[in-house]
């Protein structure tokens, strides 16, 4: 009988042990739950800031390279409108030419 109790005992304290090392995975897994999401919320900021800096600044090229171009685009087409009205016009031979074209 004292043997029987000892195995009991024996028995006992093993699913003690078993049952404290189930609260002790338990408590382990909240805490690296807990690190991980501490971890993933810091570095998704981190992530946010420096992807705001670097939008930022291809947002301001591209602005600045868009001026640039339509500035460029606003001067071309001045320059290619001036030099048509400095070209002399011959509208005599242009209506000739459009006569001889829809009369055929």
């Amino acid at each position: 009988m004292a043997e029987q109790n000892l195995e009991l005992d024996a028995i006992k304290h093993l699913l003690e042990v078993e049952k404290n090392a189930s609260v002790l995975i338990g408590d382990a897994k909240i805490e690296a739950d807990k690190r991980l999401a501490d971890a993933r919320l810091k570095y998704n900021s981190e992530y946010k800031e420096k992807y705001d800096v670097i939008a930022s600044e291809l947002e301001s090229d591209y602005q600045n390279k868009l001026k640039e171009i339509t500035s460029k685009y606003k001067s071309e087409i001045e320059e290619y409108k001036k030099s048509l009205e400095n070209k002399p016009q011959n509208d005599e031979a242009f209506n000739a030419l459009l006569d001889k074209y829809l009369s055929i």
